[in-house]
């Protein structure tokens, strides 16, 4: 069976690296797909011309991208989820106001209360 693969050129390593094969209109033409379930590690493989080799320093650059990429994302998420929505900044703002209406409230009943004890009205 032959099997149509796309290949990409990593350019550092002067290497072209195995990405997925298709039904039709691939990079080249192979009898074999390199031998890893795992994607990462099929990715990890280069085309010598005539067999797969399997390459564990791009597997580690593709794991630590990859790494890098899940922190990132998961930073995001959690930024996303630590800032307010509009809805709930207008709820603080309406608090913020009953508070501070509370507050004025208060001080205008200690006021009178300051100025009964001072011999006021």
């Amino acid at each position: 069976m032959k099997y149509n693969v796309i290949i990409v050129f990593d350019e550092t390593r002067n290497k072209s690296y195995y990405y997925s094969y298709v039904t039709e209109n691939g990079n080249i033409e192979c009898a074999e797909l390199p031998p890893y379930a795992d994607p990462n590690k099929a990715r990890a493989c280069y085309w010598d011309g005539e067999n797969w080799v399997y390459d564990a320093d791009k597997y580690a650059e593709i794991d630590a991208i990859q790494a890098a990429e899940k922190e990132a994302a998961d930073k995001a998420a959690a930024e996303a989820e630590a800032t307010p929505t509009n809805a709930e900044l207008a709820l603080a703002v309406m608090d913020i106001g009953d508070n501070l209406s509370i507050v004025m409230d208060a001080v205008a009943e200690l006021g009178e209360t300051v100025a009964a004890l001072k011999g006021g009205e």
